[in-house]
């Protein structure tokens, strides 16, 4: 499972990425987000109406009433103009930051480069240090 620190930085991201495709109130926005990643992240509640009023401050989305369900109306998010320019930003961010990380991470992951491989083989030859109490 992913760590919910790592996503915190892109819960924006992700809130208007599904907005952005139609407009969603609270609880079918919080089933798309575990649906989408194969349960492997889950969207507290309370995040979700964090990110959602910090971007509504900001004019990100807007709020209003849907129709009634079971007595009580639905509040529906829908992304205005700044919020679409700004998921975009966030897009390429993404992109950047994907990027940058796997310099790090996929490389070593992929291949060794010949020079570690040559140290490798040095190394291997070698025997490691006997435990404490014990002779070679």
């Amino acid at each position: 499972m992913i760590g919910s620190d790592i996503l915190r930085g892109y819960n924006d991201l992700i809130v208007l990425g599904l907005l952005s495709e139609k407009d969603s109130y609270g609880y079918n926005l919080l089933q798309e987000i575990a649906a989408r990643s194969g349960r492997s992240y889950q969207m507290k509640e309370t995040t979700l109406y964090s990110v959602l009023s910090r971007l509504e401050k900001n004019g990100m989305v807007r709020s209003y009433e849907g129709s009634e369900t079971q007595g009580r109306k639905r509040t529906y998010f829908h992304i205005t103009g700044a919020g679409f320019q700004y998921f975009r930003d966030k897009c390429t961010e993404w992109a950047e930051t994907k990027d940058l990380i796997d310099r790090f991470a996929l490389r070593p992951a992929l291949a060794p480069p010949p020079e570690r491989a040559a140290l490798d083989g040095i190394f291997a030859n070698e025997r490691s240090p006997a435990p404490k109490g014990e002779s070679k």
